[in-house]
């Protein structure tokens, strides 16, 4: 640690600090995370008056066009509050995202030339460190619950391993995968052979980790990951002998994990099942169905900052009360009290006594067989007010596609300056490519868990990338 704060002045050792501290707290709780984004915009607004006196980084300042670019997402959903009804909710919503205003504008004022490849390493390791911290609390927990209270092993998967305090796995496995990167990258640049080994025993400890919590996206993507780490070695730093033995253990660790931890594979055959399913369907292709119809109606400027959660909302029953008219009120009754009784998921036997009490009602059978469950799925996205589960399409129907512009532009700005630098960082890549991905599946940036997370990871990466070494210096 002192390495690491050496020669470093006052504001700059506290902000330093800070960036550790949140990247450590982001796996654990998104209030101690969103108290850290209070204490890093404090510390750098004090190191700006009394530190830097309001000189700024001459490196910083030739990329504030992207950092206004940036900053500029917050400000549509500031400027989404004109035409919004729901203001409460709209000022909610402003006041959540305001992690594109405040990290863009950190990154950009606050003198950040003291953050060298070690230290941007440490904030790093911090994050791994507080992902392997979060893992084993819950999992020596389950380990006692199994041995000592007679736990199940179903007790080691999923919400189930999380008893301490549940963050949502999806989440977490997007912390656990940027994790993985930093350790792959420092595995192979690393020269300190006792951090090299770290670097491996962490990664195991987080593929392990990504297993357990079985989010179907994260380990759809842990095994694109393999996929892109597998690539980096053979066609980007030419290890053609490495490339080749790593990608044999990349297909070894699949196969063991196919057949070890079954329970985990069969969230991801299950959903496909589901959906190919004549029968059945997943609950987030049923969500699109059901606001398909508001994202239609109002794509160029969206229904406003405040009203996205009414409007789908509204679009839902639309969708439900065509349901309704196909399989009859009479039918929809009986359904609603087996729902109301036990659960939203699908399920083969209810399926067998609906249809039975559809012949007594004189209705088709076969249409409640085929409508079934996609009316248990948009009761359930009513019921609980469930989001599109798209940040992409979220946003459209927020403040439109000026909005989503806005948010491209996080994924095609580094691009543009990767192509200008004729340089190429596989971390960032593999950030923003896992952004993206979880981002079709999850609305990421709905909730502070995900905002704070990439918001800082993306303002620091984007640092080490574009302004650390004097690249664009470099090319001019």
């Amino acid at each position: 640690m002192d390495c690491i704060l050496r020669g470093l002045k006052p504001f700059q050792k506290a902000e330093m600090l800070i960036m550790m501290a949140l990247a450590f707290v982001i796996p654990f709780n998104w209030l101690a995370a969103q108290y850290g984004e209070a204490a890093l915009l404090l510390c750098a607004v004090l190191k700006v008056i009394f530190e830097q006196k309001f000189h700024f980084n001459e490196q910083q300042m030739k990329l504030k066009w992207a950092y206004i670019i940036f900053a500029l997402t917050w400000c549509m959903y500031l400027i989404g509050m004109l035409w919004t009804q729901n203001t409460s909710f709209g000022w909610a919503q402003v006041s959540k995202k305001l992690g594109f205003l405040i990290f863009p504008m950190i990154f950009l004022f606050s003198d950040m030339s003291y953050l060298t490849k070690e230290r941007f390493k440490t904030i790093g390791y911090a994050l791994i460190l507080g992902c392997i911290l979060f893992f084993f609390m819950h999992f020596f927990y389950a380990i006692y619950d199994v041995l000592f209270n007679g736990a199940p092993t179903s007790r080691f998967f999923d919400e189930n391993l999380m008893k301490l305090y549940y963050v949502h796995h999806s989440y977490l496995s997007m912390y656990a995968s940027l994790g993985l990167m930093f350790c792959f990258i420092g595995i192979f640049e690393d020269s300190n052979r006792k951090v090299k080994i770290i670097n491996v025993i962490a990664y195991i400890i987080l593929v392990f980790f990504i297993i357990l919590i079985r989010s179907r996206a994260g380990l759809i993507w842990l095994v694109l990951t393999f996929l892109l780490q597998w690539i980096w070695l053979l066609f980007i730093m030419k290890k053609k002998k490495l490339g080749l033995i790593l990608g044999g253990v990349f297909v070894f660790v699949i196969a063991g994990v196919c057949v070890a931890v079954p329970q985990s594979v069969s969230r991801i055959t299950d959903t496909v099942a589901n959906i190919v399913s004549k029968h059945s369907s997943d609950h987030r292709l049923v969500q699109f169905k059901g606001y398909r119809k508001v994202l239609k109606e109002n794509w160029l400027f969206g229904v406003g900052t405040g009203d996205r959660t009414d409007a789908v909302q509204a679009s839902y029953q639309d969708y439900k009360a065509n349901i309704v008219e196909i399989i009859t009120p009479e039918m929809t009754a009986v359904i609603d009290k087996v729902i109301d009784d036990k659960w939203y998921e699908p399920d083969e036997n209810m399926r067998n006594d609906m249809m039975k009490e559809a012949e007594k009602h004189g209705v088709n059978p076969e249409i409640i067989s085929t409508y079934l469950v996609e009316y248990q799925f948009i009761r359930f996205a009513i019921d609980f007010e469930i989001n599109a589960h798209n940040m992409f399409f979220d946003t459209i129907i927020s403040i439109g596609i000026i909005g989503l512009l806005l948010l491209l532009a996080y994924f095609v700005i580094p691009l543009v300056l990767w192509i200008k630098t004729k340089r190429f960082d596989m971390l960032y890549c593999s950030f923003l490519l896992m952004i993206g991905f979880n981002a079709l599946f999850e609305s990421v940036f709905e909730v502070q868990m995900g905002i704070i997370f990439f918001c800082f990871f993306n303002a620091l990466l984007f640092r080490e990338n574009f302004v650390s070494g004097n690249l664009l210096k470099a090319k001019e």
